[in-house]
């Protein structure tokens, strides 16, 4: 009687396991893991430029050697914009404030709300890694 109904448990116990694994996508999710890269994985969720701009971010940090710096981040849309993108992809305590600032989602229109003087870096897409100007 007993192994009746622990083969009955364990029956339902997979059915249960294979139910889960198929509505959480696990078999494609081992997949994309190993398939991409933790980058690739980013840039996939975060987007290059649109919505939160790590790809931009990232490559701007490495192109001008920027690591050293906390770079202000404003992010147009409403997506917690201001410092939260940059505090989660390269905000260290000890780095020094710099003068550059990512500005991700804004049209080339847009640049002429920002009233401080300023000289644009590099442009692609709607995102724009500018350099405040000292006067």
């Amino acid at each position: 009687m007993k192994t009746k109904k622990f083969k009955i448990n364990v029956f339902f116990l997979i059915i249960f396991f294979l139910i889960f694994t198929i509505k959480f996508d696990f078999f494609l999710n081992i997949y994309v893991i190993l398939k991409n890269n933790s980058e690739a994985r980013m840039i996939s969720n975060y987007g290059y430029c649109f919505p939160k701009g790590y790809g931009f971010i990232q490559e701007v940090n490495s192109k001008y050697n920027l690591n050293d710096y906390n770079i202000n981040t404003n992010n147009k849309m409403d997506l917690q914009s201001s410092n939260f993108d940059t505090d989660i992809f390269n905000f260290r305590f000890k780095k020094k404030k710099s003068l550059y600032e990512i500005l991700i989602n804004y049209k080339s229109e847009d640049l002429d709300i920002i009233k401080k003087k300023f000289k644009v870096i590099e442009s692609q897409q709607e995102c724009h890694l500018i350099k405040y100007l000292n006067d």
